[in-house]
């Protein structure tokens, strides 16, 4: 079975301590909690982009899945939002990849949507969306948890 490295936190996502913190957990492509996740995000990706087409919120991130070992696999990780052309995401890659040789943190990226796998954005102190980063935090420990800077909003 293939394994996906999942990026928990973005640059956008950093521990209260002020450097950012980059945890990666990685999941069976078969885990199905986290496909649920991916779908689900997946599904609300147009009310996403209709909200940052909007202004609301601030901070906006996608997650896109990145293939590696030669498309084998998919390395999952956050880029910083800085437009939507269409039907593809323009950003900043948010952290330096575990698994992708050539790309690092502060990378322009484009990607359809297609490659999307989870987005979010901060309203206030409230992070909004991160369907993934949800499953993923239930394999932190209790002292990774305590580092994280945010708080999760409830699912629309």
């Amino acid at each position: 079975m293939l394994v996906a490295g999942i990026m928990l936190l973005g640059a956008s996502l950093v521990a209260a301590s002020g450097p950012a913190v980059a945890q990666v957990v990685d999941f069976r492509s078969s885990d199905r909690e986290m496909n649920r996740a991916i779908a689900e995000a997946r599904r609300t990706l147009p009310d996403f982009v209709a909200l940052f087409r909007g202004g609301t919120g601030e901070r906006h991130a996608v997650k896109v899945a990145i293939p590696y070992d030669d498309g084998n696999a998919r390395e999952h990780i956050w880029m910083d939002l800085t437009a939507v052309e269409g039907d593809v995401f323009v950003g900043r890659i948010a952290n330096d990849p575990v698994y992708i040789d050539g790309l690092t943190n502060g990378d322009a990226y484009r990607a359809p949507s297609a490659m999307v796998s989870d987005w979010n954005y901060r309203s206030g102190s409230l992070m909004h969306g991160s369907y993934t980063t949800r499953v993923a935090m239930k394999k932190l420990s209790p002292d990774q948890l305590r580092r994280l800077d945010f708080k999760l909003a409830p699912l629309p």
